[in-house]
Formats: C-alpha cells, structure tokens, sequence
C-alpha cells in the first residue's frame, strides 16, 4: 500500500478582509491582482455598510466637497497614475492630471474598482454584509464573528477598520448640542434655531464642515477653535513662480516613512511631540477651491478662527468636534476592536500613535508575541510608519499585503490529500 500525491486544484488561501473603504478595496484588487492560478485565493470581505468603496473619507456628495490631492496622484493601481483619469473620461468626465474632482466622484471610482477587478481562475471573491465583532484562534486558523451570528475561518486576516471618531476635549464636550462625530448625519436634521457654531479643531475636517454649513445655515457665524488657531495650509495648481515650497514638502514626504523609521526611538517622540503639527499643516493642505471658500467666508466674517482659550462652549447653539481621530486601539468606538483589546490580540503604539505593529503590519500582542496571519492597514500603522492614510499611503500598504501573502498562498496550494493506491 503506497500513498501518493494526485494532481487535485490547488487549495486557496482563505483570506477575510475586515473594512469596506478606500483601505480594504485597494488592498483587494492588489491581492487579486498579484494573485495566480497556480496560488489562488478565496477573499471574504466583511463590511457593515451596503456600499463598498468610499467609506467616509469618500462617503460625502455634497458638490464642494473636493479630495485634497491632484487627480494623477489618486490612482488606486500601483504603478498606474492614469487609471483614476482613464475611468473618469471612459464616463464623460475630463480630468486634469493636477486637478481636484469632487469627493463623490472619487467614492464612485472607488466603489467601483471591485466590480470592475478580474478575478483569476480558482481564485474567489465574496462580499458580506455584516459585522465583524470577535476575533479569536482555532487552531491553525482564526475565526471572524459576526454580528449575525456566523463566523468566518480564515488564513489570513486583514485588518481596513478605518479611523476611529474624533477625540474628546473634557472642557469643550459638553451639553445636549455636542456632536461627537461630524460625519454622523443625525445631527444635520435637527438644526432649528442654530446660529452660532463653534467647531472644535481647524484642519481639514474643520474645512469640509465650514464649507457645508455655510448651506445649511446660510446665516450662522461659525467659530473654528484649536490650540494654536492655525489653518491648514493650500495647494496650488501651478506656481506663479517656478517651485515653491510645496515641491520640497512633497520631495520629502515621497521619503517620510523611510525617514522615520530610521529614526531612533527618541528621535520619534521628538518629532511626534514637537514638529509634527508644522509638518502636517504643510503636509496636509487645502484644495484650492476649498482654500478659496474658507478665504471667502472669513473675508465675510461668517468663519472666525479663535485658539481654545478664546472661546466659551456655553456661548454657541451647536459644538461639533473636528479634531483629529483617537488611537486606534482605543475601546469604545468599535466591538472587534473592543474584543481584541479583551483578548490581548492588540496593544497601543509606544508613544499612542497606533497600534504596536511590526512590518509589514503584523500586529504584536500583549505577550509580545507577533501575530503574523494577522495583518493592518491605514491608521492603525500610525507608529510604524508616519504616513499612513493618504491614498498613495494605502497603494504602498497594499503591495506590501500582496507580497506578504503572495507565500503563504503557494504553501497552502502545494498541500494536497494523500490518497491510498
């Protein structure tokens, strides 16, 4: 009796992506892209909202809405810079290489790149609408819950949740007009009698908030406040002048995650505590549609811009938080998030950034141990790199994702049922 190999289809690696947005999407079609017949793989990707695609960086279809980034640099295909304006002008659309299309327009794009991916032989791709709430080994493997109460058995886990809420400032989050979320609509229904507004930070999100309540209250003064009362700074399509300073920033921020991570540990928290909101107001800037509305509405006196010492919540009929978003190990703000905390399957970056991660996004547990099937995308690698949410960030986490799994899918093909002869 002899035992022997027969040539059955290659088993696929059993992949469960957890997020919908732009994170999770891209991540997906690099995976599939890379992805062959010879080493297929099953993909479940688990999101709780019925679109796939925008998520809420991308999610807004309010016209003034613009991305902050020129068209050419948006391309969700690594080494593909057309592809965004290519499937723009296949749909009527004439984008500029360094123009600023709405926010709508590029949530649709992304929506679409899944519909549109081709899927290899032997490979699989499946939506679920549902919520991943526990994460938990078995065995080889880990087991996704669900909020419907199944389960999904996976290979692999990647991680898109996207960024977590705003944080709350204790003196400023305070009464029954607080709004947590900016991007909840709830509040948006109930605006009766609101004429003063104050909007607790002043980057980008203060921006697109600005921008959409001079619609909704055409008459209200709105009130954007932060420590320093500094507003993001612009892009321009085209120096007046040759090269600006822009060009430097951008030369540099093309090498920042190689930067930091070469930097020693105290090095990091030096940078992090002191330079980094210069940079990220460089760094981070303005459309120059929206820099000229927000122009526009201080010139008029309809948005002021204060530091925190300068305002009293009590004065304004509506506070809405802009600030910058909490670490994403943080409980509260999402249930799987919640029982990894519980089960030490994650802990916080050593300066609070993110999580504790080792490249290329392995995840490190409260034993120290490195969960290696395990696998971050987007904010919760702030720490391990310094940019981490830009589109070109997600292109380059993806690759990373493609080429991480891209073994893990031969072992598994390679395994086969020995049969008795």
């Amino acid at each position: 009796m002899t035992l022997v190999r027969t040539a059955t289809r290659p088993q696929p690696l059993q992949v469960v992506v957890v997020g919908g947005g732009a994170a999770a999407v891209i991540a997906v079609l690099h995976l599939l892209r890379a992805t062959t017949a010879q080493a297929p793989v099953d993909v479940h990707l688990v999101e709780r909202d019925q679109q796939v695609g925008p998520g809420l960086a991308y999610r807004s279809a309010y016209p003034r809405h613009t991305v902050n980034n020129f068209a050419e640099r948006l391309s969700a295909v690594d080494g593909d810079p057309g592809h965004l304006i290519r499937w723009c002008a296949a749909r009527g659309l004439d984008l500029g290489a360094r123009s600023f299309p709405a926010r709508k327009v590029y949530g649709d794009y992304l929506a679409a790149l899944l519909d549109e991916v081709e899927v290899p032989a032997g490979s699989s791709l499946r939506r679920l609408r549902d919520e991943a709430v526990d994460l938990r080994p078995d065995g080889r493997r880990w087991a996704l819950d669900l909020g419907s109460g199944h389960s999904l058995a996976a290979d692999r886990v990647v991680l898109a949740l996207g960024n977590p809420p705003p944080h709350a400032h204790p003196r400023l989050a305070q009464g029954p007009r607080f709004v947590a979320d900016p991007w909840a609509q709830e509040w948006r229904q109930d605006l009766a009698g609101v004429r003063r507004v104050l909007l607790l930070g002043t980057g980008l999100t203060m921006v697109d908030l600005a921008i959409e309540l001079e619609h909704l209250l055409p008459r209200a003064e709105i009130v954007a406040a932060s420590r320093r009362g500094a507003l993001p700074s612009a892009h321009v399509v085209e120096p007046t002048d040759g090269s600006d300073w822009r060009d430097a920033v951008d030369a540099v921020r093309g090498f920042a995650n190689q930067l930091w991570t070469g930097l020693a540990p105290g090095d990091q928290a030096r940078f992090a505590t002191t330079y980094a909101h210069a940079w990220d107001r460089r760094r981070h800037r303005m459309s120059p549609a929206a820099a000229h509305h927000v122009e526009r509405l201080q010139a008029a006196g309809t948005l002021v811009v204060r530091t925190l010492d300068q305002v009293d919540p009590a004065e304004f009929d509506l506070v809405v938080s802009c600030t910058g978003p909490r670490p994403v190990p943080t409980s509260g703000w999402n249930p799987l998030v919640d029982a990894m905390l519980e089960r030490g399957l994650l802990r916080p970056h050593r300066l609070g950034l993110g999580a504790d991660l080792v490249a290329p996004g392995h995840p490190v547990d409260q034993h120290g141990h490195v969960l290696d099937e395990l696998f971050w995308l987007g904010a919760a690698r702030k720490g391990l790199e310094w940019e981490v949410g830009a589109i070109p960030d997600l292109r380059a986490q993806a690759v990373l994702l493609a080429r991480a799994l891209a073994p893990a899918a031969e072992e598994a093909a390679d395994e086969r049922a020995p049969l008795l002869r």
